[in-house]
């Protein structure tokens, strides 16, 4: 009987170890090739959604560029091409687009300006529509000046304010930004800024990359933005009253402000109550978005254009993708 040679179990199992060996490395490197497929796939697809999204800008400054000239900067509800959905075909998907009046909002960079009479009106402004939504006085001061900590460019705290000393004991820990705000989503950061305050402001503010108020436009201001209006009427003018107006409105609007200031709820008012500079019947600026919509994936983008003076419209600050 012949033994069995243990040199050719050992080179059996050697086979064995090498053929295992090699099997893993290729799946190693079929999983690598996939990977760098996908990555190479998705790379293109945002490459397309961004060419996407600049397209929709050129078709963006054309539309704010026709509107300009059809109007004159005197926009209405009606104005064609204003707040009317495009959608265009792209191959593998889609790109859809809106143009809106980006007057109507108020601009919470507005608490950080420079100028301290402006900034303190802002303040005040501010409050105001905290307490349209049932904020009571003090805390709505105090929310008013958490906000204004955390956009202008000292660390003072302010009465019911907060600064540095507070955002780092919070877990995880963070410093105040002492800068304007790119998004009204960073409110999420300050101070009292809860989930459901920001849901019941978001359709009244915006961050503009200047610091000064927007001017409403009173004939596209609509019926649930009537706070930014009763606000500049020191809450002479009622809640109830400014959303009638708005209701009223002529289809065509109002032809001047003085028009609008002659209604019978707004010519009661005192002068020194009135901040009528803050109103206008033209537009100057607009806010365009959409998204790209192209093999599953959404890729959103959005910009800020500016038609003043008559002069070619002009991107003058774009977000493309998340904020």
């Amino acid at each position: 009987m012949m033994r069995p040679d243990p040199q050719r179990g050992a080179a059996l199992l050697s086979i064995l170890f090498i053929v295992a060996a090699l099997a893993v490395a290729a799946l190693m490197a079929t999983m690598a090739i996939t990977q760098q497929t996908a990555m190479a796939k998705a790379a293109t697809r945002r490459a397309d959604a961004g060419w996407a999204a600049y397209s929709a800008e050129a078709l963006a400054l054309s539309a704010v560029a026709e509107m300009s000239v059809l109007t004159n900067g005197q926009l209405t509800p009606l104005t064609v091409g204003l707040s009317q959905p495009v959608v265009l075909p792209l191959r593998g998907g889609v790109v859809s687009l809106q143009v809106n009046d980006a007057s109507n909002c108020f601009n919470i960079n507005a608490l950080a300006n420079p100028d301290e009479g402006a900034a303190t009106y802002a303040r005040l402004y501010w409050a105001t529509l905290l307490r349209d939504l049932d904020i009571p006085a003090t805390d709505a001061s105090s929310l008013a000046n958490a906000l204004a900590d955390w956009v202008d460019a000292d660390s003072n705290t302010r009465q019911g304010g907060a600064e540095d000393g507070y955002y780092l004991t919070l877990s995880p820990g963070y410093r105040a930004a002492n800068q304007p705000m790119d998004s009204p989503r960073e409110l999420a950061s300050v101070m009292g800024y809860t989930s459901p305050l920001r849901k019941a402001l978001a359709p009244l503010i915006c961050a503009r990359p200047e610091t000064q108020m927007t001017r409403l436009n009173i004939n596209t201001l609509r019926p649930d933005q009537a706070s930014l209006l009763r606000a500049f009427y020191s809450e002479a003018l009622t809640l109830t009253a400014a959303e009638r107006i708005l209701m009223d409105r002529p289809d065509t609007g109002w032809a001047s402000v003085d028009e609008f200031e002659a209604l019978p709820d707004i010519r009661t008012i005192p002068e020194g109550q009135k901040q009528t500079e803050a109103l206008s019947t033209l537009s100057t600026t607009y806010l365009a978005e959409g998204q790209t919509t192209l093999d599953g994936g959404s890729w959103p983008f959005s910009f800020i254009i500016s038609a003043k003076g008559g002069s070619a419209p002009e991107t003058i600050w774009r977000r493309m993708g998340e904020e």
